[in-house]
């Protein structure tokens, strides 16, 4: 998953290829408004630790994140490869 610091997929970027339970240690803390999701199925979440306002996004791009995201992501991790989730998600990190 690639965080975008501007709408429409613009701006610098960042990204995640594991589980980053805060993302004030990347200098990304609370700069996301896009979003793109190669593959898997990622949880983002305001708040260090997985906590606070998280939403779920599948594969596509997120050009415009939604409210209580955008500008807002503080933790993210993949919890799944495939849809529907056929096995507990693996939420070790």
């Amino acid at each position: 998953a690639t965080l975008y610091e501007g709408s429409n997929l613009s701006g610098r970027s960042y990204s995640l290829d594991q589980a980053m339970p805060n993302l004030s240690t990347s200098g990304f803390n609370d700069r996301a408004s896009s979003l793109r999701v190669e593959s898997g199925y990622w949880i983002f979440c305001s708040d260090a630790n997985f906590q606070g306002n998280c939403h779920t996004y599948g594969p596509g791009d997120y050009p415009n994140l939604p409210s209580g995201q955008s500008h807002a992501i503080s933790s993210g991790r993949r919890v799944s490869g495939n849809y529907p989730y056929r096995n507990n998600p693996n939420w070790g990190y």
